[in-house]
């Protein structure tokens, strides 16, 4: 407002004067940067996977035989010299949940390009696994969370410990553009088979760092440009000691593990990573007086595939001597723990 605007107001002893002006916004929108020129470009901060948790769809559930053409994971994706196989379940194996599959019991839950083994008593996955092809990557709308039908819904989460702050987001473990490549049906497919609630964890909203979002894409730019191709493996870490809230025992730390052929070296390079969301975590009550607000965390750290099969009771099947950060130890030792990421040029992928 303009000093004689001002001097109006006090002379007509007014409290409020309503002013029009014209007002004129440029927006500039450059054009579209192609996968192969993201290397070139450095990194990109990915949109976070942490959506509305209220958005859920039970009325329109799906049935088994509609995802008989499901592949899943394909673990001869980045070719036939390197395969990197699905991660064996060492500590628990007797809680893997088991299901029939075209007549045979199976254990993997197979969707468009990616894959998820569930745990039976804590009704989320034990991993979730995929194939990303950065230079066929599409955009594609988002949809309801949904029931997988193939297993019992006791076997799922879907509302328990979901829902508006202080309840949790639905977390993706593979995130929702990941499996969304190929051509235009198929890339559909992958981005809505990723809105299963078998490939979600609860996560507070807080826990939301752009590094931890951005591995995926940061790994691409440096896999062989000719394929722009990495598989990724995620999941929580599983502790008899998570707290239960909402009675859904939560996982309070997620790790994180990228393979793909490196562009300098030609070879199988395969790191590590995991992120707490301890700090953001508050007991039920005292969340009675008010929204919890949590700060953000932002600290994802690097860490060797090694120390993540000891923490997780998984077993990569020897993709731990493709890890340019291993060392030979079986963990990190306490009295050393990782550095926090701060940039993603930290990450030794040599």
């Amino acid at each position: 407002m303009g000093t004689e605007d001002e001097d109006l107001v006090r002379s007509q002893g007014q409290s409020s004067v309503t002013v029009t002006i014209p007002l004129t916004i440029s927006v500039s929108l450059g054009s579209p940067m192609p996968m192969s020129d993201a290397r070139a470009a450095g990194p990109k901060v990915a949109a976070p996977r942490y959506e509305d948790s209220a958005y859920v769809d039970e009325g329109s559930e799906a049935v088994a035989s509609d995802y008989l053409t499901r592949k899943g994971y394909s673990e001869k994706f980045l070719g036939e010299k390197f395969v990197v196989q699905l991660p064996t379940i060492v500590r628990g194996a007797n809680d893997v949940l088991s299901f029939e599959d075209r007549g045979v019991q199976s254990t993997v839950l197979k969707y468009e390009h990616y894959s998820v083994v569930m745990s039976k008593t804590r009704r989320m996955c034990f991993y979730s696994a995929v194939n990303i092809n950065g230079k066929l990557s599409k955009k594609s709308g988002r949809v309801a969370w949904k029931w997988d039908p193939r297993i019992p819904h006791e076997n799922q989460i879907m509302k328990e410990c979901y829902g508006d702050p202080p309840r949790f987001s639905r977390g993706h473990m593979t995130r929702r553009e990941d499996p969304g490549w190929g051509d235009e049906v198929t890339a559909k497919r992958g981005n809505e088979d990723s809105m299963h609630v078998t490939n979600a964890t609860p996560q507070m909203q807080a826990f939301n760092s752009p590094i931890w979002l951005a591995l995926e894409d940061y790994a691409l730019g440096h896999a062989r440009e000719d394929d722009m191709k990495v598989s990724v493996f995620t999941g929580p870490y599983f502790k008899r000691s998570d707290p239960v809230m909402y009675d859904v025992r939560i996982p309070l730390a997620f790790w994180k593990i990228i393979a793909f052929i490196h562009d300098d070296t030609g070879q199988l390079c395969a790191t590590g990573y995991e992120m707490s969301q301890e700090q953001s975590l508050q007991p039920e009550e005292e969340f009675v007086f008010g929204e919890f607000k949590s700060p953000q965390l932002g600290t994802a750290t690097q860490i060797s595939i090694r120390s993540i099969e000891k923490r997780s009771g998984l077993s990569f099947n020897g993709l731990a001597d493709a890890d340019p950060f291993d060392s030979g130890q079986e963990s990190v030792s306490p009295d050393h723990p990782p550095s926090p990421l701060g940039v993603l040029e930290q990450i030794r992928f040599v």
